[in-house]
Parts: structure tokens; sequence; C-alpha cells
């Protein structure tokens, strides 16, 4: 009896130690893994193609803006600005096969507003900055390269520089201007020079030796209101000293 009461007892702790092995001990808290990533906001705009983030400095993907100092900088940044505001949530994502970060430290994001707004399109769209950076230049490819190529306004320049449509047709005036001017200093100097005029007239110190010349000369009288003669009259009633139009009727030499 003491035998299968002894049997028994150790069958029951058995069944005892295989229930409790068969439920899991409840965690206090779920793995950190699965915790929700605080929301990314804006913190500042740094210029068309970078931005200032809770999550730190985003590289907007597939886009290349002006440098400060450039012409159209202050223009993209100002769009940038208007879409993303201090304190606004941003959405930042992340292709498949793309860098996390680049040769600075910066992350390398698309941008997206929370209404859906493709900040990189947006800014390619105004015509202040290009699409560059992907499959096409040797870097990773990445889902939006061909409608950012597509929608690209402005263009670079030979050295590199991006040259916004504003600024391209603003150095384009310049460049007309430029070609005008040096197209008209070019015909002046071209031009056949102005016959010199033949004062004959100051020859003669007075009428009296005007008169007396043999040179055929007109010796008047001269009229100071023919616009012809005006100048002979001047000379002989003023320049030669000697008051040709000694009467004051306005002809001298008379």
């Amino acid at each position: 009896m003491r035998g299968i009461w002894g049997l028994a007892a150790v069958a029951a702790a058995v069944l005892v130690l295989a229930g409790c092995a068969a439920e899991p001990t409840p965690l206090a808290t779920p793995p950190a893994s699965t915790a929700a990533e605080p929301a990314v906001t804006i913190d500042a705009v740094v210029d068309g193609d970078t931005i200032e983030t809770s999550a730190g400095t985003v590289r907007i993907i597939g886009i290349d803006a002006p440098e400060r100092g450039e012409c159209g900088y202050d223009e993209a940044s100002a769009l940038v600005a208007s879409l993303l505001r201090p304190g606004d949530a941003v959405v930042l994502q992340l292709p498949d096969g793309e860098n996390d970060q680049d040769q600075h430290g910066r992350l390398l994001r698309y941008v997206d507003t929370v209404d859906g707004v493709d900040v990189a399109a947006a800014v390619l769209a105004a015509g202040l900055a290009v699409a560059r950076y992907d499959s096409t230049e040797g870097y990773p490819a990445h889902p939006r390269e061909t409608a950012y190529r597509a929608g690209q306004l402005a263009t670079l320049t030979a050295s590199g520089d991006v040259s916004t449509t504003a600024c391209a047709a603003a150095a384009q005036a310049a460049a007309e201007a430029e070609q005008a001017r040096i197209a008209a200093e070019q015909q002046a100097a071209q031009a056949p020079a102005a016959p010199a005029v033949d004062e004959w007239w100051r020859q003669y110190s007075s009428c009296t030796k005007l008169k007396k010349n043999t040179n055929g000369h007109p010796t008047g009288p001269f009229s100071r209101d023919n616009p012809a003669e005006a100048a002979v009259y001047d000379w002989f009633a003023n320049g030669t000293g000697n008051n040709g139009d000694g009467e004051g009727d306005g002809l001298a030499c008379e």
C-alpha cells in the first residue's frame, strides 16, 4: 500500500510540474524594439536640399539646390521653409537600397509633409534645384528618380553649379546686353567719321580782308538768323574783335 501511494504521489507531482511549464511567464513590459519611434519634427531649414530635424540633419535624396552665396540660394531656401516650418511634423523615408547617411553624416531621406507634399518634387517644379545623386550618376537608385528627372527645370552650369530658371534668365539677359554693347561699340568704330567742317571764314580777321579775298569765298552779308550763315556771322560779328555787325541789325560784313 505504501508503494502504491508513493507512486501516486510522484505521478501527481509530475502532472503539477508539467502544467506549470506549459504556461508562459507574462512580461512586465514589451521588448524595446516594439516601442513606437517618436514623431520627427522640423527644427530649421538649412537650404533648398537640407533640413534640421529632431532626428538629425537630413539631406533630401535625389536633388541638388544652390549653395549659400550662389544665385537662387535664397529662393530655394524660402520655398522649403514655406513648406516645413519649425515644429511641424515631417515624414522621412529611406528607400530600399539607399545609403542611410552621406559622407558628411547627414541622414539621406525622402522628405514629405504630413499632407503628402514631396518637398524635393516641389523644389524641382519651381526651377530651383536639379535632380542629382541617383543611378544615372553612379549612386544608388531610388524609386522617385525618374519622376525627379522629368520634373527638373533648372540646369547645371559647366562648372557644376546649379543654375535656377530665374538665374539662367537673368544671366542670359545680361549676356545679351553685353553682346549688344560690344556690337554697338564695334559699329561705332567702323562707322565713317563725319567730314570735318571747312571753317574757311576763320582765315579772315575782318570783313575788310574778307572782301579782298581772291579765293572765291563769299563776302557777305551773313545773317545770324540763317542757320547756314550763323557760324560765319558769329565769327565776323564777335570772333574777330572787329565788330562785323556794327549796326546791330543781325547782318555781318554788309
